[in-house]
């Protein structure tokens, strides 16, 4: 089997560490550089490699491109950096990339550099999170049906009259507005006698959600649920539920099905996660690409659907 190459840059002043990799990909127009040499070079900016979903799907697509060849890919992170981010896809471009591929820091602040691939005439797939502008083909799930598959679970499972704290992704961005806004519009449609307490920021992050949740159990004498808008902070809700001593007949959910969220229902500490399936995403954005390469026609979106994960199906993710 090829070895895998794999090249992480820090683009903008931070030192080069290099890795090499190798797999399949693809091109609308292949540019100078593949014609030259016959390798198809792609770029791909990850949001943040620290984001243990973000981290997978990354590792899922370099999996995948392994043993094909014809193709070099250069990943790189933004650190949550929308700027640093902007100037990677720059860089990309006076490499000459054949495609891009963008994990975005923000759904409209990632515009200005897929058009600028856009007019450098380099195709660009947004892979998780959407562009706002400019052209690209968007690979991933639809993030408003995560909050509304949690909305739909809890509707059915929640006491009457009960009381729900929503713990939400990093403000403004796009996929937290989108998946906030899918729970509380279909719990209010659905269960109108259940009240949001409070809604609060964890970043996507263990540790800040941890500290909001530490709070509420102060603020709150009772509540039933806590939402999450993402799997990380699903598990510092619980943490902090359990050395308050009040996980008992609190039902906690989140998105991701994550490895650690898996084992949290398999243990019952949480009652269930929307899968954002990593490897399938990938594995779409691979395929996405092959067929970008030999000129077929992809479109402006490629939808990969959310599963939901409970007590009864996590054996098939864990």
């Amino acid at each position: 089997m090829a070895a895998i190459k794999r090249i992480l840059a820090g683009i903008t002043g931070a030192a080069l560490l290099l890795t090499l990799c190798t797999g399949c990909g693809n091109s609308a127009a292949p540019t100078d550089a593949a014609d030259a040499d016959g390798v198809f070079r792609i770029g791909y900016t990850n949001q943040a490699d620290s984001d243990v979903w973000l981290k997978l799907v990354e590792d899922s697509f370099i999996k995948e491109m392994a043993g094909d060849q014809t193709v070099e890919v250069t990943c790189v992170e933004a650190n949550n950096d929308q700027q640093k981010q902007l100037d990677q896809i720059d860089n990309f471009i006076m490499q000459k990339m054949d495609l891009i591929v963008v994990v975005a820091c923000d759904y409209a602040g990632v515009t200005p550099g897929v058009q600028a691939a856009n007019t450098a005439n380099i195709p660009v797939i947004c892979l998780a999170i959407a562009s706002e502008g400019g052209e690209s083909t968007f690979v991933g799930c639809q993030h408003r049906e995560a909050g509304v598959m949690q909305a739909d679970y809890l509707a059915n499972s929640l006491p009457e009259n009960a009381k729900v704290l929503y713990l939400s992704g990093t403000p403004g961005l796009y996929h937290s507005v989108q998946r906030e806004e899918g729970f509380t519009t279909v719990i209010n449609e659905k269960r109108p006698d259940v009240e949001i307490l409070a809604s609060m920021t964890g970043e996507y992050m263990r540790d800040k959600a941890m500290k909001v949740v530490e709070d509420w159990c102060q603020a709150y004498p009772s509540f039933d649920a806590i939402v999450c808008a993402n799997d990380e902070m699903a598990m510092g809700a619980i943490e902090a539920l359990k050395a308050a001593n009040r996980l008992d007949g609190v039902s906690v959910c989140g998105v991701d099905a994550t490895a650690d969220a898996c084992a949290k229902i398999k243990s019952e500490e949480m009652l269930f996660s929307i899968s954002q399936p990593a490897v399938k995403i990938a594995q779409t954005c691979v395929e996405t690409i092959s067929k970008i390469r030999s000129g077929e026609a992809v479109g402006s979106e490629v939808t990969v659907n959310f599963e939901l994960v409970t007590a009864e199906n996590v054996a098939d993710y864990a």
